[in-house]
Order: structure tokens, then C-alpha cells, then sequence
């Protein structure tokens, strides 16, 4: 079954940073899947999930999703990140392509 990246929500919780992953699957439902993450930077936390998704299977289309991190209880569009985990996420997929 096609799975593609919807949304994510990156948080702080207990000195880590944390992703909300919202999964669309073939069917057009959603799924939400919390992964916790072992840095506590939003930039190391897109990279690292960018490469979490590579080899999960996940798709990952430029402009297909979201990423919003929570400061102070607000949620910000984060379009530089959603560009970091994009690349991570190619990058690992051409790396798994190449060995």
C-alpha cells in the first residue's frame, strides 16, 4: 500500500524534539504517528526524519507536505526545513539506490 507524507508537526518534549507524522495512504485515509526523535535542534530532527522516511518506505514529494514546528504554543510553517527533510530524505533514497 502507497503511503505519502501529509504533514508534520515538529515539538520540544522533555528536551527532545518530537514529529507528529500525518500518512496518507492509498485510500485517501489519514494516519498520525508520533515518532519520537533524539535531538533536541529542528534542523537535525527534519535531516534525521527526512532519512527515517527513506527507508520506511514513506513517499516524500517536494510541495506534497507541510512541516510546522510548535514555539510557545503557536505553530509556524517551517518551509526550510520541509527543503532539509526533502533532501535528506533523497539523499538516503540515493544512497540505498546506489549499494
Amino acid at each position: 500500500m502507497r503511503r505519502a507524507l501529509a504533514q508534520v508537526f515538529l515539538r520540544r518534549s522533555g528536551g527532545r524534539m518530537e514529529a507528529l507524522l500525518v500518512i496518507e495512504v492509498e485510500t485517501g485515509m489519514r494516519e498520525r504517528t508520533t515518532l519520537p526523535l533524539v535531538d533536541d535542534d529542528p534542523l537535525a530532527a527534519a535531516r534525521r526524519l527526512g532519512r527515517h522516511l527513506a527507508r520506511s518506505g514513506t513517499a516524500v514529494r517536494a510541495g506534497g507536505f507541510r512541516l510546522r514546528v510548535e514555539r510557545a504554543g503557536a505553530l509556524h510553517d517551517e518551509s526550510t526545513l520541509a527543503k532539509e527533510l526533502l533532501e535528506s530524505y533523497r539523499a538516503e533514497r540515493r544512497s540505498e539506490s546506489d549499494s
